[in-house]
């Protein structure tokens, strides 16, 4: 498999994964996940909440 095709790939799991937990929270916003550090998007009704989570899981996923 090549590498572009393993990163679609990815990125595709980590925004079914962000969708499903963002349907178990009710739709609500990683907002109050302990150690969210913040979100690039603001608020208004064009953002998804599971868009503030793929941003969330991103940013769990690199700390050490």
């Amino acid at each position: 498999m090549n590498t572009q095709r393993e990163y679609g790939l990815l990125e595709t799991a980590l925004e079914n994964a962000a969708k499903i937990i963002c349907t178990m929270k009710c739709g609500l916003c990683p907002i109050r996940e302990k150690n969210f550090s913040g979100c690039p998007y603001t608020c208004d009704e064009e953002i998804r909440p599971w868009k503030c989570w793929v941003v969330h899981l991103r940013q769990i996923s690199t700390r050490p």
